[in-house]
């Protein structure tokens, strides 16, 4: 099933059904505030996809090995700048060297990693964007709470879901499942 087919209820709760059945994954989602964010989409794209390669780095140290890491291509949009943003960065959170290679952007429909980094992202979406009457559906990430990185104390903010905004606190989101540190 692709991500273009999760967008029903029933295919959601199917999905997130079956993919909280796959073992030794840490699910990683990095959440922007488009309002809190530069204008610039260039730079707003790079600084996600920085938070987002900072987090799988410092996932890898834990794990004690490498990494491939690849994106979905955007397309029209030129990746190489995200490469030379990367470049530019203080590694602080992660070390560079565990990059196997550096990243590449593959399109979605070529690869079933990123078809399935987009299932998960449509299973965030649906818990944190309002329906067109204003609900959640936090069921969703609740079905994939144990795929999603913790720290050594169970800890998910700032680990598993990295907030971009004003306060990077996902806690004070109306979509924050009741119960998650």
């Amino acid at each position: 099933m692709r991500r273009k087919h999760c967008h029903l209820h029933e295919s959601r709760k199917f999905v997130a059904r079956e993919i909280s059945k796959i073992e030794g994954l840490a699910v990683i989602y990095v959440i922007s505030d488009k309002k809190t964010m530069p204008v610039d989409h260039e730079k707003f794209y790079n600084i996600v996809a920085a938070c987002t390669l900072e987090r799988i780095l410092k996932h890898t140290e834990l794990l004690g090995t490498k990494v491939n890491v690849w994106y979905g291509h955007i397309k029209g949009f030129n990746h190489q700048t995200t490469l030379d943003y990367f470049k530019k960065r203080k590694w602080h959170l992660g070390s560079y060297g565990r990059l196997l290679h550096q990243p590449k952007w593959i399109r979605a429909e070529a690869n079933s990693g990123i078809q399935l980094a987009d299932m998960y992202a449509g299973i965030l979406g649906a818990a944190i964007l309002p329906d067109k009457f204003g609900s959640f559906e936090p069921v969703y990430l609740e079905k994939v709470k144990h795929q999603i990185r913790k720290s050594d104390k169970g800890q998910i903010s700032g680990f598993g879901i990295r907030v971009l905004s004003k306060d990077n606190n996902p806690i004070s989101f109306n979509w924050w499942p009741e119960g998650w540190s």
